[in-house]
């Protein structure tokens, strides 16, 4: 059975979607002070399952994009979300590390099937406005970054270790609905297809060497990102002494401004361009990331917390619209890379910074982020902005209309 909705709605079903997918990611950094206190786990098995979340996801999520760009699989999405969500909710359940290890693998695998296919169907319900239609679908992901761990955290408290099974439910129930509208957004996809066949034949054409730049900045941008969410509960924890549940509330304080600026971010850039946005963001997150690491005020780094947090996500979902107006012929494949891949870079470099950590002690790592930080803002200023759309011509446009209806 399948109720159809409005176009404008399978925008915000898109936006619910990648929220109910990433509600698990955005759980995992909240659960390791809980699995370092309860199970005994060090810092770079804390980072281990960070890795794992990332590791076989971002290979595989360019697969899965370049496969939709050839032909779209919605089912593909639903599947993802439900496997998303039978990860991480198993880790309460579990004693040994390495099947707390696949558990969390199969939340990166779930997210792999969704990304790339949902940035993509983000994109074509988006109309001319891509950077609000790719901001209100990353947004998505940051308010699943932002209910998964006060989530979470309420389950744990509630009903002990095995109060993380509540993360499977909302994943459950909307991989369900997205099954149940997969006709309607098969239409979409093969209306979005027939729209780029129409522009190649006008001449459009793929700037792979400037989306490589962009990606470039991506993983640093990931890297930062990553180690925010996976080292700042600890930092709390370690090093301003703070309990566990205190602790995992910043990464609820991270996702919730970063879903502002997130929103922010995609309109900014529809209208002061893509690569300016981008540059902007991450040249103010330095200084606060600096207070961030040198205050031993718990009031004040919890304060500074909220414009990192936002200029660090300002740059999110601009980068993903270039992405896809870099490579407009194979937009599946630049949200697998600008998404996944890219994206995921960041919990590939988790394990090397928690041996840091391990080794060197937690500031250490906070002080190698900060570097990843200047990196990011150096290359940015490499990155070109989009490109002008090609026009076709008035045949094919009337073509498409016809293929479209």
């Amino acid at each position: 059975m399948s109720i159809k909705l409005k176009r404008e709605a399978y925008g915000l079903a898109m936006t619910l979607g990648h929220l109910c997918c990433d509600i698990n990611s955005g759980a995992l950094p909240a659960v390791l002070p809980y699995l370092m206190v309860e199970k005994g786990i060090s810092y770079s098995a804390a980072a281990g399952l960070t890795f794992a979340l990332s590791s076989l996801g971002s290979l595989i999520q360019p697969v899965f994009g370049n496969m939709a760009d050839k032909h779209s699989r919605p089912w593909m999405m639903s599947v993802g979300i439900i496997l998303a969500g039978c990860g991480v909710s198993m880790l309460g359940f579990l004693d040994s590390y390495w099947t707390m290890f696949l558990a969390v693998m199969l939340t990166g695998i779930g997210g792999a099937l969704f990304h790339p296919d949902g940035g993509r169907m983000a994109n074509y319900v988006a109309g001319e406005k891509k950077g609000r239609g790719l901001s209100n679908f990353s947004v998505g992901g940051n308010l699943g970054g932002a209910i998964g761990p006060m989530l979470v955290v309420f389950g744990i408290t509630t009903f002990g270790m095995h109060g993380t099974a509540i993360l499977a439910i909302p994943s459950v129930l909307m991989g369900v609905f997205l099954l149940m509208q997969s006709r309607e957004l098969a239409a979409f996809a093969q209306e979005g297809s027939n729209a780029t066949k129409v522009a190649m034949k006008a001449g459009q054409k793929d700037d792979w060497r400037s989306f490589f730049k962009l990606t470039g900045v991506v993983f640093l941008r990931s890297t930062l990102s990553m180690g925010m969410t996976t080292f700042i509960p600890l930092f709390w924890l370690n090093i301003l002494m703070q309990t566990e549940s205190v602790s995992s509330t910043t990464t609820t304080i991270i996702s919730i401004a970063g879903s502002v600026a997130t929103l922010i971010g995609g309109r900014l850039a529809d209208r002061f361009g893509f690569n300016r946005v981008i540059r902007t963001g991450l040249v103010c997150v330095i200084p606060c990331l600096l207070v961030v690491i040198l205050s031993r005020s718990v009031v004040l780094s919890t304060i500074m917390l909220i414009p990192t947090a936002m200029t660090l996500y300002l740059a999110f979902s601009p980068s993903v619209a270039l992405g896809q107006k870099l490579v407009p012929n194979h937009i599946g494949l630049a949200s697998g890379i600008t998404m996944g891949l890219a994206s995921s870079f960041g919990g590939v470099v988790s394990p090397v910074l928690g041996a840091v950590g391990d080794n060197a002690g937690l500031p250490i790592v906070m002080w190698i982020l900060l570097g990843v930080a200047v990196l990011a803002c150096v290359g940015s200023f490499f990155v070109p902005d989009a490109p002008p759309a090609v026009q076709p011509a008035a045949q094919d446009e009337e073509a498409h209309s016809r293929a479209a209806s």
